[in-house]
């Protein structure tokens, strides 16, 4: 299958949206649940802590050359161990989150927006689109982010500009209440979720062609995703307070719930619902994308392509069962940082390691 060219522009785009996702309705109430007012110093500090793992990203998408990262992972730790471990990553990382956020979208649709509507609908028609643009190649991605990309950002602007008149600074005080503990944590954990899914970028180094311009649109995205966290969680507690906030599923929506000026001006926890489910629609795409990449690989196909109707409703029987209720998601929740923390840092560490062994090594050959 040939390789669909992305611009850098439309690569810190795609990134974005991808980053806002399930981050947009979450990440407040968990960073707020550990580091209560001071939530918005674990932002800053979260994004503070992942321009340290950009050098290590940069250094494994610099030895992908022109190989993909699949490739490049069958090159390092052979043909049978790399399948093996590329296998594992695969269903163990991207693919296990493609199944949770399909999970998101079902929970949050038919609890907060159409309470009456069953999940199932929703979720194939989401997949559909979703395999459809995936079929359609990195490049088709790229094109309709440029389309819809702006549209987010005027729907965020007037979602949560509009609760500027209604924020109250002493709910944001006092600072540190707690110490530096809770903050540290509730940044470690805003570190692995998102941030370091930024790991799976590497798949789309070819389709950027270089290193330096795949490192800009990380550090582009990464900069305008943790700005517009960082401004949306100080609003969200300085309307609701740390105490609301930690204790309601989705307290980006609900603090939008809250706008009334005039009593026309209001009702704009619709936007956000179109909000999240078009950055939810970039998140689901990046993850199938790279699944049917990996897979193809593993199973040997020249066209990943046949892959994305299976892998998709495997995912739409697992998303039902995945856990069996809000209080399992909660425990979930609680894990995951340490689990994901495995693939996006610890996994990354060891490529990177390897490929400078493997390079020392064939120089040390040629040599002789």
């Amino acid at each position: 299958m040939i390789t669909q060219q992305m611009t850098t522009r439309q690569a810190a785009m795609w990134f974005i949206l991808f980053q806002l996702g399930s981050a947009f309705l979450l990440l407040p109430r968990v960073l707020a649940g550990t580091a209560k007012q001071d939530a918005w110093l674990s932002v800053l500090i979260a994004i503070g802590a992942f321009f340290l793992l950009v050098p290590l990203y940069t250094a494994i998408a610099k030895q992908l050359e022109e190989t993909s990262f699949s490739d490049y992972i069958l090159e390092l730790f052979g043909r049978i161990g790399g399948k093996l471990l590329l296998c594992g990553f695969i269903v163990g990382y991207p693919y296990l989150l493609y199944i949770i956020v399909l999970r998101d979208l079902s929970d949050f649709l038919t609890t907060s927006f159409i309470t009456e509507t069953p999940a199932e609908p929703i979720l194939v028609l989401m997949m559909s689109a979703v395999i459809y643009i995936v079929r359609s190649g990195a490049a088709v991605i790229g094109r309709t982010v440029e389309i819809l990309f702006f549209l987010v950002m005027l729907l965020f602007a007037f979602g949560y500009v509009s609760l500027i008149p209604s924020a109250e600074v002493t709910n944001l005080m006092p600072v540190l209440e707690h110490g530096w503990n809770p903050v540290l944590l509730a940044a470690f954990t805003m570190l692995i979720f998102p941030y370091s899914e930024m790991m799976l970028f590497l798949f789309l180094v070819p389709n950027i062609r270089q290193a330096r311009r795949w490192k800009k649109a990380v550090v582009k995205s990464a900069l305008v995703s943790g700005s517009m966290f960082l401004l949306m969680t100080l609003l969200t507690i300085s309307v609701l307070s740390d105490g609301v906030v930690s204790n309601i599923m989705y307290p980006s929506y609900f603090a939008v719930r809250t706008i009334s000026i005039g009593d026309f001006y209001e009702r704009f926890e619709v936007l956000v619902a179109v909000l999240w489910y078009i950055t939810i629609f970039y998140r689901l795409s990046l993850f199938l994308h790279v699944s049917v990449q990996g897979l193809a690989v593993v199973l040997g196909l020249q066209d990943p392509r046949p892959l994305l109707i299976p892998l998709s409703l495997i995912a739409l029987v697992m998303a039902n069962i995945i856990w069996p209720n809000t209080a399992g998601y909660t425990a979930a929740l609680q894990v995951w940082p340490f689990y994901s923390m495995f693939f996006g840092i610890f996994l990354p560490i060891l490529i990177w390691m390897v490929g400078i062994f493997k390079r020392a090594k064939n120089s040390i050959s040629k040599e002789n």
